[in-house]
């Protein structure tokens, strides 16, 4: 090789990281490192405002004129996104926002599919607003 040698330990990209190593105390020997915490799964307000996010003409979701659409989780509240858990099952409403020019009932059935096939029970699509 014109001007050096090759590296001993493999040719090396520049930039990239090593491999990691395992965490070991001063004396050398392996520190026991924690199991990764599972995810839980989302919850099926998440899954079901997710789920409307990537319909497409659909802009956003919309939390009413108060605000007062949402469901309240731990740490955090899906604003749109009403879910109900009745005797009869559980019932979910999703208020979104349309991309003016789209076709209202053509784009509020395919959410209402989409998020029936998401996370079940009765589902109901609301269009609260046109935009741009």
């Amino acid at each position: 090789m014109p001007g050096g040698s090759p590296d001993p330990a493999g040719a090396r990209v520049p930039g990239a990281s090593p491999l990691p190593v395992a965490p070991r105390d001063p004396a050398g020997a392996p520190v026991p490192v924690a199991p990764p915490v599972p995810v839980d799964p989302p919850d099926p307000a998440e899954l079901a405002a997710a789920t409307a996010l990537a319909v497409p003409g659909v802009t956003g979701l919309h939390p009413g004129p108060f605000g007062e659409i949402g469901t309240y989780l731990p740490g955090r509240r899906v604003a749109g996104v009403r879910v109900r858990t009745t005797p009869d099952g559980t019932s979910t409403e999703v208020h979104v926002v349309l991309r003016l020019g789209t076709d209202l009932r053509a784009t509020a059935g395919a959410v209402h599919a989409a998020v029936r096939a998401a996370v079940g029970g009765d589902v109901h699509v609301v269009v609260d607003d046109l935009a741009p």
